[in-house]
């Protein structure tokens, strides 16, 4: 018999032992592999091989949910920055601002808190300032520098309050004005913004400056007359590639001058490295519309009242900033109707104020010797508490403004829109449309909804002890009672037809 020990000897299990070790470890590894392939197909679904990842494992995938992407998809770095010239003493200029007088005596500009025109500054104390000389001048003042190399998408927007000599005669000429204007070369050379590629989307040039009195603007598109408080203005700036720079400036003719022109809260928003525009980037906090049907897409006026009907104001489609309607007051062309047509809603103006918007479409064949467009914020009982806007103008374009209404915070007020007419025989009317103002927080509920569930439940109870008092026999008052009982609370009551409104012409 042959000895078993001898046969198996340490040699000979090693021949024996790394051939299993090596099947074992071929094993393990093509378990790996068919397992890796088996967790990547699960985190991609489906693989294929079209797909060019065959068996890779995801590590996002097996990792949790997908992250959140950007709230700015495309732009590298959503920038920003601000100024609101609350930072220095009067009359002092920020750092690296420049003023000065090209043409004209002095002042030049400067940081002011008090005086005309009023209010002094849209975010107190302080604002941007320059004069309205009665003389020729030429008043600069050099701003933010630039530097948007292979950025994209630059917004600016600043409030601004002006009282510049203008025609009381002609609505759209201008004697003294305001102008934007951008250089893309280091601040060397300065154009129009418009001239530079910018446009605006909101508060642009409102007058042409008058060509035959001397000043340093004249032709040009400009900010004249008065803006009666401050507006906004918002503008999109072109592209620069080069070194930049913004400058402000205020021209006067040889003739005449006003209050002047005051420029505030300058925000200014763009997109580092190639994208699309990044505002909104955060989602902005709730508000509520305080002003009620405030595009008129109801197709009436309710809740605004028609107080003046002279002519008669009419919700029309023939001028509409938004939607398909706007608000009517005053004559079309052709036919004059002497008096006043008017209306207006009442409203609790926010314990923080806001501040109201509208836009309106104003034409006339008359002046505002005669004729007038007026926009007013009065008591309940019609006195007039502020005049928003006084004028009468013939831009036939839309135009927004907007109007300070913290002095009437926690106030019940009404927000009247008038045209006055006399009986010359030359027609004043204006379009209304989207009247905004705005309150921190969500609206509050204006229907009671909870009322309306708890009138059919208590029907049922209600009915089952009439029922067993009234009617001994349930047979024949069981069924009518429910019956009679629910129908005329499920069912809204019906309301009376509105009287038809006037067709525009």
């Amino acid at each position: 018999m042959t000895n078993l020990k001898v046969i198996f000897t340490p040699a000979r299990l090693r021949l024996i032992f790394w051939p299993l070790f090596l099947v074992a470890a071929v094993l393990a590894v093509l378990g790996a592999i068919s397992s890796s392939g088996a967790i990547g197909q699960r985190a991609r679904e489906p693989t294929s091989p079209q797909d060019g990842h065959w068996y890779r494992v995801d590590v996002l995938g097996t990792a949790g949910p997908t992250p959140t992407p950007p709230s700015c998809p495309g732009c590298w770095q959503p920038s920003a920055q601000s100024e609101n010239f609350d930072g220095v003493t009067p009359p002092a200029l920020p750092p690296d601002w420049l003023a000065i007088n090209a043409q004209g005596p002095p002042p030049l500009w400067v940081t002011s808190d008090s005086g005309l025109p009023t209010p002094p500054a849209d975010t107190a104390p302080n604002a941007l300032f320059i004069d309205d000389p009665a003389v020729v001048s030429d008043k600069r003042l050099d701003g933010w520098f630039l530097d948007f190399f292979e950025d994209c998408c630059v917004r600016l927007t600043f409030r601004h309050n002006f009282n510049l000599e203008a025609s009381d005669v002609d609505s759209n000429l201008g004697f003294d004005g305001g102008v934007l204007e951008l250089s893309t070369d280091g601040g060397n050379t300065f154009q129009d913004i418009l001239a530079a590629g910018g446009s605006f989307v909101m508060g642009g040039y409102n007058r042409t400056i008058a060509t035959d009195r001397g000043s340093p603007i004249a032709g040009r598109p400009a900010w004249s007359g008065n803006s009666n408080g401050f507006i906004t203005t918002v503008v999109d700036v072109p592209a620069i590639q080069k070194f930049g720079r913004l400058r402000w400036r205020m021209a006067s003719d040889m003739s005449g001058g006003n209050e002047g022109w005051r420029v505030d809260t300058l925000h200014m928003t763009w997109c580092k490295g190639m994208g699309p525009p990044c505002t909104p980037t955060p989602s902005p906090p709730p508000s509520c519309e305080i002003i009620q049907n405030n595009g008129f897409e109801s197709g009436s006026f309710a809740p605004w009242v028609i107080q003046d009907i002279n002519p008669m104001p009419v919700i029309s489609t023939a001028q509409h900033y938004s939607g398909i309607y706007s608000a009517h007051i005053g004559s079309f062309p052709g036919n004059e109707t002497p008096g006043d047509s008017s209306f207006y809603q009442t409203i609790i103006v926010p314990a923080g104020g806001g501040t109201l918007f509208f836009w309106f479409w104003p034409r006339t064949a008359d002046s505002i010797t005669s004729d007038w467009q007026d926009i007013y914020v009065t008591d309940t009982s019609g006195n007039v508490l502020a005049t928003i806007l006084h004028t009468c103008t013939n831009t036939q374009g839309w135009t927004t403004t907007g109007f300070d209404m913290s002095p009437f915070a926690g106030m019940t007020v009404r927000i009247k829109f008038l045209v006055h007419e006399d009986n010359g025989g030359n027609p004043t009317d204006m379009f209304v449309d989207e009247v905004s103002l705005r309150a921190p927080g969500p609206c509050p509920s204006v229907t009671p909804t909870p009322t309306v569930t708890p009138t059919v439940t208590p029907t049922a109870t209600a009915t089952a002890t009439p029922t067993a008092t009234l009617t001994p026999t349930p047979t024949s008052t069981a069924t009518p009672t429910p019956t009679g009982t629910a129908s005329p609370r499920v069912t809204p009551r019906p309301r009376p037809t509105p009287m038809p409104r006037p067709t525009a012409p």
